[in-house]
């Protein structure tokens, strides 16, 4: 298609949009641009389409920008907890008077635990991240259904008939 002739195609569609978002019908519209209810219907659905996908990229453009700040928090708090494992120096300076004044220092290193705050920020990155993406919500949804399929299952069986004797003998 020429480049003039999708200019006036977009700007047709540009008002086309903006007559029906206003409220307009189609016939209406039709009758306002100059062209066929049938022309407008077909360049309400091209608009459609755009808008879609433009949505989509903005809202995986959103995603992405929130994936690298939890990615970001996620590396700080395990680099943290990291630091946090590292032993720690405790220096002791000991000065004595007298006829000679003497100046002891010692240092000592204590092993550490590590603070657990760092973790729980990471997990928390991680279940952000799980909610942000969607695959935390199917794997308990498949629980959920598995666990109503089995009542439901268990209903329609019925209760267990009780054994009988002629089954014994």
């Amino acid at each position: 298609m020429p480049q003039h002739k999708q200019e006036v195609v977009n700007h047709r569609r540009h008002h086309v949009a903006e007559l029906y978002l206003g409220g307009k019908y189609q016939v209406e519209i039709a009758r306002l641009v100059g062209v066929s209810q049938q022309q407008v219907s077909l360049d309400l659905k091209a608009v459609q389409r755009a808008w879609l996908a433009s949505s989509i990229r903005a809202f995986d453009t959103v995603k992405a920008e929130q994936l690298a700040k939890i990615d970001r928090i996620e590396r700080a708090a395990w680099a943290a907890w990291e630091r946090s494992l590292q032993p720690r120096e405790i220096t002791v300076q000991e000065v004595t008077e007298g006829d000679h004044r003497t100046n002891k220092v010692t240092l000592r290193k204590e092993g550490q635990d590590g603070d657990p705050r760092y973790l729980q920020i990471a997990q928390r990155c991680i279940d952000q991240r799980i909610d942000l993406l969607g695959i935390g919500a199917s794997a308990e949804a498949n629980k959920a259904l598995a666990t109503g399929l089995a009542s439901l299952l268990a209903q329609a069986q019925g209760p267990e008939p009780a054994s009988s004797p002629m089954a014994e003998a």
